[in-house]
């Protein structure tokens, strides 16, 4: 029995990225899946570098670069959301400086299919280090695929059901885990999945700068404020 192929779109916020982008926007032009069964928008949202014109060098018939009016993540996200089409059966957030490989929407699109009765409306995948394959960063990034797992979070990628776009909206009030609070609002109306893959890889940037344990710890503490505090400060910068 030939395979459904789901329709997905990709939604990528881009705040001054001129360094992650084109490298993104690269892997996604040579996915191995139908280019009719897919759709990119890239929100560039704010930026004073080169981000917009090179992710525009990039615009096919099914990538569309656009700006935002308002600056922000989780606003970029929402309107990337308002432009997705309503045929999408899920759309996927990825951070600029994330790339998926040929096969990533083919191996989610039967991980899905094979699922289809499991009521999924929001997941993650495991991530693997994008410039440093050494042994140290993979074991941190493999530490961090299984908190992901276990505690129903995560970050660089998130996929929620399409169906949910009208009823579940990133806080744009939130500047700090907008993405936990994605997930626990598409946790009301179904289950989180986690697809184990060796396609998608993110900058470490973040982990170098404060070191691989600090921004453990730094997530952390951020993510307890978050609950209890419903925090609103931004991160720090990394470029």
């Amino acid at each position: 029995m030939e395979q459904k192929h789901l329709f997905f779109s990709i939604i990528i916020p881009a705040h001054n990225e001129e360094k992650y982008i084109a490298n993104t926007l690269k892997n996604i032009s040579n996915l191995d899946y139908p280019f009719e069964r897919f759709e990119v928008f890239i929100i560039e949202n704010g930026s004073n570098d080169k981000t917009y014109e090179i992710a525009k060098s990039f615009d096919a018939i099914n990538i569309k670069t656009l700006k935002s009016e308002f600056k922000g993540v989780s606003r970029a996200k929402n309107f990337g959301i308002k432009q997705v089409e309503n045929t999408s059966d899920w759309i996927i957030f990825l951070d600029a400086d994330t790339i998926i490989e040929p096969s990533f929407l083919s191996d989610l699109n039967a991980y899905l299919n094979k699922n289809k009765d499991k009521n999924f409306t929001i997941g993650t995948t495991s991530i693997k280090p994008l410039e440093n394959k050494g042994w140290y960063a993979m074991a941190w990034m493999k530490f961090y695929d299984v908190g992901h797992k276990l505690t129903k979070t995560s970050f660089a990628i998130q996929i929620m059901k399409a169906s949910l776009k009208d009823r579940v909206k990133f806080n744009e009030e939130l500047h700090l885990a907008e993405d936990l609070q994605l997930i626990k609002d598409c946790l009301k109306y179904g289950k989180f999945f986690y697809l184990d893959t060796d396609t998608v890889f993110t900058s470490v940037r973040r982990f170098e700068n404060y070191g691989w344990f600090g921004l453990f710890l730094k997530w952390n503490i951020d993510a307890l404020l978050w609950r209890f505090r419903n925090s609103k400060h931004d991160y720090p910068v990394i470029r």
